[in-house]
């Protein structure tokens, strides 16, 4: 049996009211859409191809204001937001060109507070944020397991860490603003490895 074919540069779909509720078409770049459409002609969801190759994926509230995405972009990196009424991202869901996941929240003024991540090799790294975006402490796992905390001034400098070394020994060690411990807990561990501190995890 021969195939029907029907070529169209857009497609609407009407309900019984003669409402637009959806459309299939391409866009003046010559990109394909799909877009879905309430009762009220408010748009609630869209489904594209960009330019650059990228899809995405954009769901709208019943005032048409997109309070979800979801995109997977050229490069290979993907990610799901979602957003709050007034159009701040809040929380945001992804993964890197290399696969590595990472969570974010935000704040109601949409600045960044809290992220978690893991290191390609698999190193879990929770990070919290001032509200200038800056990190200020990390906590997280070094590559052979052993957790480490870190607090960082306001200029992103390293100033404590606490931590386990290797075999298990709890480690505190303060860092003056020249890089420098200038104290660490236990003593003899400090003599023994020239005041190095616990292995830190890779950054996240």
């Amino acid at each position: 049996m021969r195939k029907r074919v029907i070529r169209a540069g857009e497609i609407e779909i009407e309900d019984s009211e003669g409402r637009v509720r959806a459309r299939f078409g391409v866009t003046n770049e010559d990109y394909p859409f799909m877009a879905f459409y309430g009762p009220e002609g408010r748009l609630r969801a869209r489904f594209g191809i960009q330019p650059d190759g990228s899809a995405g994926l954009a769901i709208a509230d019943d005032q048409g204001k997109v309070r979800a995405t979801f995109g997977l972009f050229s490069d290979g990196s993907a990610s799901l937001a979602m957003v709050d009424r007034n159009g701040k991202v809040r929380a945001k869901f992804g993964l890197g060109t290399e696969g590595s996941p990472t969570l974010a929240l935000r704040n109601k003024d949409g600045e960044l507070g809290f992220v978690y991540s893991l290191a390609q090799q698999g190193s879990p790294t929770i990070s919290l944020q001032d509200e200038d975006g800056k990190i200020r402490a990390r906590l997280g796992l070094a590559a052979e397991g052993s957790p480490i905390l870190r607090l960082l001034d306001r200029d992103g400098e390293l100033r404590a860490i606490f931590g386990l070394t290797t075999d298990g020994v709890p480690v505190l060690q303060f860092i003056g603003k020249d890089g420098e411990p200038v104290w660490t807990a236990p003593t003899a561990l400090a003599a023994a490895e020239g005041g190095a501190g616990p292995a830190e995890p890779a950054a996240g």
